[in-house]
């Protein structure tokens, strides 16, 4: 006996969430700034004051599950997976079915000046299965990245980074053209990394304070795109992206931390109406601190419209560990 479909519940008008969302992004960096709650004999002691106890608490707190941990003094490498469950557009070929999605993302980043400066490398797939269209997995191009910080122990910590992202040929089909379509709204900040034969800019800034067990993270970039090759209808040579990412933790005691990222990812250039232009998604999470690995739990909720509208909805579960490996090397000073 056939069963009726769910009824579909009207989605509110998304301008009032994207507005305060918006103006939230907005505000964040002057929560960065907020006063530290150590005492002021503290804040005036001398570096080489502090405990190991007191500076690992301060330089070496827990990552957020998508934001780098800022201030490093061995090399780590990042492995993330995520499992996302779609509701594609109702013009997709998908005919209204649910649709599944995969995506792994790694990182390597190694100190050359520990705490200070540092390069890295970074490298996705993804895939996805689309009702009515074939299951593909697909490579994303290479990231090379290299980015400085200032750290203070008074918990403040800013600096920034410059990222490129290697163009790499790919014969792309029309179902993997759908199945890419479907997969890249999981991870919407770095969707630039699955476009053909496009050589991507990706400056940012960083910002963190810490504050007793409070940790606030900031992150603001954008992604400058050339297509460098023969240019397709109606597609533009250069496009420009915004991404704002903010992640508030706390540490519930020394190998447990729980937090909330929110991101935004603006298309600037992109020809698309203005309530597709932005991209709002939350992420809760829970990580566990052990000795050199770190791995972390959380989930990825769309708060508006999706990236650039391609689907309806989704909601994604994610897994992340971060590994640590000491070089024993002495540890230089903040």
């Amino acid at each position: 006996m056939a069963t009726r479909p769910p009824a579909r519940v009207p989605a509110p008008d998304g301008r009032l969430a994207r507005a305060v969302m918006r103006l939230l992004l907005r505000c964040l960096p002057l929560l960065l700034l907020w006063p530290c709650s150590r005492p002021a004999s503290a804040l005036a002691a001398a570096p080489g004051a502090w405990s190991d106890e007191e500076d690992e608490a301060v330089f070496d707190v827990p990552a957020p599950p998508t934001l780098p941990g800022l201030t490093l003094r061995d090399p780590t490498f990042t492995f993330e997976y995520t499992a996302a469950v779609i509701e594609p557009d109702a013009a997709s070929r998908a005919g209204g079915k649910l649709a599944f999605a995969w995506y792994s993302h790694g990182e390597m980043e190694v100190p050359l000046v520990p705490r200070k400066w540092f390069v890295g490398a970074v490298h996705d797939s993804a895939a996805a299965s689309v009702p009515g269209v074939e299951r593909s997995i697909l490579l994303g191009s290479p990231e090379l990245y290299g980015r400085g910080v200032w750290s203070s122990v008074r918990g403040l910590a800013s600096g920034g980074g410059f990222g490129v992202v290697l163009p790499v040929p790919r014969d792309v089909s029309r179902d993997q053209a759908e199945v890419l379509r479907t997969a890249r709204v999981v991870r919407p900040w770095d969707e630039t990394r699955f476009r053909e034969l496009t050589l991507t800019f990706r400056p940012w800034f960083d910002m963190r304070h810490i504050t007793g067990p409070f940790i606030f993270q900031l992150r603001q970039g954008l992604d400058w795109s050339l297509v460098v090759r023969g240019r397709r209808s109606g597609e533009r040579r250069t496009d420009i992206t915004a991404h704002t990412a903010f992640y508030f933790g706390y540490r519930l005691a020394r190998p447990v931390g729980v937090g909330l990222e929110l991101w935004e990812v603006y298309q600037l250039t992109q020809d698309l109406p203005d309530d597709r232009r932005a991209t709002f998604a939350v992420s809760p999470s829970v990580r566990f601190i052990l000795s050199n690995v770190q791995p972390a739990l959380s989930v990825l909720l769309p708060v508006t419209t999706p990236l650039r509208g391609d689907v309806a909805s989704y909601y994604a579960a994610r897994f992340s560990v971060g590994f640590t490996f000491p070089t024993g090397a002495p540890r230089a000073p903040p």
